[in-house]
């Protein structure tokens, strides 16, 4: 187990993560925070663990779609 410090701003966003008072904040970064690696590795945890279902993800996709360099899903055209 380690300690750690937020400020009060991050705290609060973590919080608004949580899906049940009895949920933990340990929980809540292994549900939603990939692994550290590759895109790959990010697509996977994705469909592992159910996070395309989260709420706000559509922020995440926004960004995506809207980044300077994307280029068109073809298999939404």
């Amino acid at each position: 187990m380690k300690t750690i410090t937020l400020d009060d701003a991050a705290y609060e966003r973590l919080k608004r993560w949580k899906q049940s008072p009895k949920e933990s904040f340990s929980q809540v970064v292994k549900r939603v925070v990939p692994p550290a690696g590759s895109l790959a590795s990010f697509l996977r945890f994705a469909e592992d663990e159910g996070t395309d279902m989260l709420k706000n993800n559509d922020v995440m996709e926004r960004a995506i779609d809207e980044r300077p360099d994307a280029k068109p899903d073809p298999w939404t055209m």
